[in-house]
């Protein structure tokens, strides 16, 4: 007789996260949290797009839910039970090739089998199987040097799978190729997901493209960063193969365009403080910076002078030819220093921001040191170069540390010397590596 509390139990997942924290020492002794309170499964038959600015956390889910790394705190699960080690049911596919170019496909490929007992001529037939199915049959005596890009990904992605595992994850595998190529594999490679035999049950995959995700994923997560944690869950039902073009792709599309950017560039301003007046406590936290190069920035600023039409964040990404995230970046910390406002999808110049491109050298450096002197953040190495000739960088990346735990302090030191640097209000010497205040505004280089 058929136990029904046993037959109705839910497969466990065959990899999951639970409230898993993870951690980082940096260069500089410095503890990054990275990851904050993860609860993601990956479900027996389902493909699981993560999708989520570079840097926010992705990979690093995905090498905790493989066994690659242990979490600093939380739960690795493997259907159901504690991992220990790595999951030997699945296998991984990064972005770069990672071939051993002195082999050949078929060497390479039997790789994947190293870890696995068994005799030559099961691997034989296993290299073989997996060479054919991601579609290299003729190929495999060649070395890695005589094939294209897509077919060295086809090289690794035949690696991953010779060992049949039930959970293939891909590390941003088709951000290296080219567009046609990438659109390609992506199509075979699910594809071969939905074929009876293979015994692929689940993939699991890392992006920043979220038409690549819409277009693969049956569930969509975003990671919203410093630190990772999760924000959309957005399940997919759209049937196969997908059309980008129909209206309910773009809407999926339009969703976590929307999700991305109100994480991001919130509609409420930045609050600065006033002398004499009291800042609330929820605004008073430390505000970071974008990573984002003075160049870059001016770049943008000069795009959307000479291109008025340019007013929705997602054509001027396509304009300047950068991933979405990227380009949240650059608008954003356009946004912190006053130049452009973003409500909404839109970017529109600001009073002071139309008044800096129309100013000349000189008078954008002085809007721009005036605006970087509002940042808090800048107070930290402000404060000491008014108190000491020259300040150690190490003092101060120790302060920055303290301020954004969730931030890499060296990252945030150098994009903070540049703006200072550019704005005539501080310089860096590499050598003795001390900060100090420039004599000579004028010696100061334009940014690249």
């Amino acid at each position: 007789m058929t136990n029904l509390n046993t037959a109705n139990t839910p497969t466990p997942p065959i990899a999951e996260l639970r409230a898993v924290n993870k951690s980082f020492s940096t260069a500089g002794g410095h503890e990054l949290k990275v990851l904050e309170q993860i609860d993601v499964a990956v479900h027996e038959g389902e493909l699981l797009a993560l999708l989520g600015q570079s840097g926010s956390g992705k990979s690093t889910i995905l090498r905790c839910l493989t066994g690659l790394i242990e979490p600093t705190s939380g739960r690795v699960l493997h259907k159901g039970e504690t991992l220990h080690g790595i999951n030997e049911e699945a296998s991984v596919v990064f972005q770069t090739f990672a071939l051993y170019p002195w082999l050949t496909v078929e060497q390479n490929v039997a790789v994947g089998l190293m870890a696995h007992r068994v005799s030559r001529a099961e691997r034989d037939v296993a290299v073989d199987r997996a060479i054919e199915l991601i579609g290299l049959g003729n190929y495999h005596a060649a070395y890695p040097r005589e094939l294209s890009g897509g077919m060295r990904q086809r090289v690794g992605i035949a690696r991953a799978l010779v060992s049949q595992p039930r959970l293939l994850c891909l590390d941003e595998a088709f951000s290296a190729l080219d567009v046609l190529t990438a659109e390609n594999l992506r199509q075979e490679l699910i594809s071969l997901w939905r074929t009876p035999g293979t015994g692929l049950s689940s993939i699991f995959m890392v992006t920043h493209n979220i038409e690549e995700a819409v277009e693969m994923a049956t569930r969509i997560v975003v990671l919203f960063p410093r630190p990772g944690r999760l924000g959309l869950v957005l399940e997919n039902p759209l049937p196969y193969p997908r059309d980008a073009k129909s209206p309910e792709f773009e809407r999926l599309v339009s969703i976590i365009h929307e999700s991305i950017t109100t994480s991001t560039l919130p509609d409420h301003p930045i609050e600065i403080p006033v002398a004499g007046q009291p800042v609330s406590r929820a605004r008073n936290r430390m505000e970071s910076i974008p990573l984002v190069p003075v160049g870059q920035i001016l770049g943008l600023l000069s795009i959307l002078h000479d291109s008025p039409e340019l007013s929705n964040i997602y054509d001027i990404s396509d304009e300047i030819g950068k991933e979405f995230g990227e380009t949240i970046a650059l608008v954003k910390a356009a946004e912190i220093l006053e130049l452009i406002d973003t409500p909404k999808d839109e970017v529109r110049f600001t009073e002071l921001g139309r008044r800096f491109v129309a100013a000349d050298r000189s008078g954008r450096r002085a809007i721009f040191a005036e605006q970087v002197f509002k940042l808090r953040l800048f107070h930290i190495i402000i404060a000491l170069l008014h108190e000491y000739d020259e300040v150690e960088a190490d003092r101060v990346i120790k302060d920055i540390a303290s301020a954004l735990p969730y931030d890499s302090p060296e990252k945030i030191f150098q994009t903070m010397i540049a703006w200072g640097r550019y704005a005539g209000l501080m310089d860096f010497n590499a050598n003795t590596r001390m900060v100090f205040v420039p004599k000579n505004e004028d010696a100061v280089e334009d940014p690249t």
